[in-house]
Formats: C-alpha cells, structure tokens, sequence
C-alpha cells in the first residue's frame, strides 16, 4: 500500500501559534485561560487584501494552512494547480455566519444584506476559501460526521491519494470562536461556560469548556515527496471509522486502524484521547482503551486547549507528530482526583514523559455515533 507522508503542518490553538510554539507550552504545563488565539492576525499570513468577508473559521483554517504549506515547500514543489486538492472536515464552520447573516437580515431587511456575506453561510466554504488561495484545483472537499470530522477527513484525503486523484493535499480542521455556538451547546448539557476546575478522566467531572484552533496538514505520497527533497514529519500508517454507539463503535474502529497499520497493541507507544471531561464521552473512550490497548500511555490535550470540537481531532494529530519528533509525551495538568473507572489506564498525569515515540492512535468521537482513528507513525 503507498504510504503518505506528512510533510507539513500549521497549527493555531489557544496555547500559541505555529506547531513548535504551542507544543512547547503543552510541554510545560501551561492551560489556557481564553477561548480565543493569543494575538492571531490573519493578515500576517495571509495579506491584507481580500479578507473582509472571510469569516473566523476561514481565517484560522487558511492561516493554518500557510503554515503547513511553507513547512513543506509546497509553493517550490513543482505541483500544478490540479494536482493540489482540499479536503477539511467541518460541521459547526458555518454556524457563526448563518447566524450573522440571519440576524442582519431581520434588523435591515432582506433586501439589504451584503450577498457578499451569503457565501459564508454554507458550510464548504473554508474549505473554498483555502483551494482559492492556493490555487488548489485538484478537488475540494469538506467531510462532516461531527466532532469525528477532521479524522474522518484524513481517512478520505488517503483515498484520494492512493487513487491518484490528486497528487498532495491541505488537509486539516478548523473552528473559529463563536458564542452561538458555546451558548448552543451549553443549553445543551455538552459544554460548561463557567470554569468548574475538573476536565479528562477526572473524578467530578461536569463537562469542557470551548475554544477556537485548528491544524493542516500537507499530505502527499512519501516517495515523491523524499525525490523533491521534503523530508516527511511522519506518515500515517492506519486509519479506521465505525458508526455505533457506546464504547464498541470506538474499539471497532481502532482495531480497524490496528489491522491497516499492521501493528499490534503493544507497539502503539502513545494513545491521544479525546477526552474533554465529559462524563459519559470520557467514559466510553476510556472503556474502549481499556478494551483495546490496556497498556498504552494516554494524554489528553483538551486538558489543556479546551474543547475545539470537529478541530480538536486535527490539533491532536499535530500533537502526535510533535510526541514523535521530539520523544515526549504531553502530560495531563492538574489531573489529580481520577476517576476510579480510569484505574487501569496509564494516564500521563502532570509532567510530560519521556518515551521512544514511535506510533501514535489518535481517537475521534462524537455522541451521534461516529467514531474515527488515525495511527500516525514515525518515518522510516
């Protein structure tokens, strides 16, 4: 099977800006007090031309994705317009637009709103935006099966390699801060405004709380890419997706990506959760763990950037290319009172830990049912 490589990343979080910056604080132990990126200027990455009806989630996707794309080489790498492809998982992208729109409508009528603003409403356009601004021509396309998006969005960025329709990808997630959406989800019971001290896998836990980020990755097949000079970051070894719900639907889909990767258990050095504090959420994964890689050392970054949704699966995937490069787990702050039902976990708690990195299982759920894993694995 071709193996693909990641030979680029951008990542934006509430811990930093660019992949080494926010994984340095990871490392120390820092927990974000903002929902929002410190000092994020698209402009810097971007321009300042052409941005005015861009909306957040735009912005941070396609800054992330200029971070990738440079990392890589992408613009001096030879591909033509149609060899390049977009491919983002989104779900809630979208919501922060509509709602302006909707509301711009009612207090100035239908008649005059900006229709400028209307393409903001339809939730492909991130993924729009990033293929115009790299002249990406290949295929655009935008996946969303929840919070299991930005992994499910991985899986189907493979295929589209292996099958050779496009050449290279810019693939990642993103969500921009949105109140609508942290105030939806709130009522709902699935995130806490109000700071309550406890997130993954700890006792008294009463759900996350929200934040913006998001990562792209640049993938592409890891011969090529070692012919044009580009050194990969790691490649992805195995990906799995299952729709069920409860703690099975997660431990099929792992075995899946297990058997795709042909690796065993023991040979996952790391397991990157996807805990957020949820009682019922954690507990299933951790369920499912449990069940599946009994042994494996698990952190949990949302203990540390809040809860980003459909982009947390895309920060987490650039977590692991940083645990791999660097040979250090992230460890969970403050994570002092354990859940009992995580006993047989090996939660890496407080400091990061030194370990030989050498493949990594991201996990994805969402309560819908969709489960998504991604094994990213050290290059040869």
């Amino acid at each position: 099977m071709t193996r693909i490589a990641i030979t680029g990343v951008g990542l934006l979080s509430t811990l930093g800006i660019g992949a080494n910056a926010v994984f340095a604080n990871m490392l120390e132990g820092r927990v974000t007090t903002s929902g929002e990126i410190p000092d994020f200027d698209a402009t810097a990455f971007l321009g300042d031309k052409g941005l005015r009806h861009f909306d957040r989630t735009a912005l941070v996707l396609s800054s992330a994705a200029r971070l990738a794309a440079e990392q890589s080489g992408l613009a001096s790498a030879g591909y033509a317009p149609e060899d390049i492809g977009v491919v983002v998982g989104s779900t809630h992208g979208s919501i922060q637009a509509i709602t302006e729109f909707d509301q711009e409508s009612v207090r100035e009528g239908p008649n005059y709103v900006n229709p400028q603003d209307f393409a903001n409403t339809v939730i492909s356009q991130p993924a729009s935006r990033v293929g115009v601004i790299f002249s990406a021509t290949g295929l655009n396309t935008t996946i969303a099966t929840g919070t299991a998006s930005a992994l499910d969005a991985i899986a189907y960025g493979l295929t589209m390699l292996r099958l050779g329709r496009v050449a290279t990808l810019l693939c990642g997630s993103a969500l921009g801060h949105s109140s609508e959406i942290e105030q939806s989800y709130a009522k709902a019971g699935r995130l806490q405004i109000s700071a309550n001290g406890v997130g993954p896998f700890a006792l008294g836990r009463k759900g996350p709380k929200f934040a913006e980020g998001g990562a792209v990755f640049v993938l592409e097949n890891e011969d090529k890419a070692r012919q044009r000079g580009s050194k990969p970051l790691a490649v992805i070894s195995g990906v799995g997706s299952f729709f069920g719900h409860g703690s099975a639907g997660l431990v099929r889909a792992m075995k899946e990506a297990l058997t795709q990767a042909g690796l065993t258990p023991e040979q996952i050095s790391c397991v990157v959760s996807f805990a957020s504090g949820s009682p019922g959420g954690d507990a299933q994964e951790g369920e499912a763990i449990s069940e599946v890689l009994p042994g494996a050392p698990v952190t949990a970054p949302k203990s540390q950037t809040r809860d980003c949704l459909e982009a947390s699966g895309a920060i987490h995937m650039a977590v692991s290319l940083l645990s791999i490069s660097s040979g250090k787990i992230p460890g969970i702050p403050k994570l002092e009172s354990i859940d009992p039902a995580f006993s047989k976990l090996d939660l890496v708690c407080g400091k990061a830990r030194d370990a030989s990195v050498k493949h990594v299982l991201v996990n994805a759920r969402d309560d819908s049912g969709h489960n998504a894993v991604v094994i990213v694995s050290a290059p040869e």
